[in-house]
């Protein structure tokens, strides 16, 4: 997969490791969404709500990542 002008875009590990604190609280986010949908089961409201929470997250996570892999600074 290619970036911006050509370049070879960074592995997904460096581009976590640029921000940490994002994609840890992203993925309590994502735990805390499963966790209550577990517990809620599907006929409350609350496993909706953390239905879509997670598939928000998930939306973040993808976006954050994009906007990692295209900016200019060098790693």
């Amino acid at each position: 997969m290619r970036g911006r002008h050509g370049a070879a875009r960074p592995p997904l590990g460096v581009l976590i490791s640029q921000e940490p604190a994002d994609f840890v609280l992203l993925a309590l986010q994502f735990a805390l969404a499963v966790t209550i949908m577990v517990f809620a089961g599907y006929a409350s409201v609350l496993f909706w709500l953390a239905l879509l929470g997670s598939v928000l997250v998930l939306v973040m996570l993808v976006r954050r990542i994009g906007h990692l892999s295209r900016a200019e600074e060098p790693l």
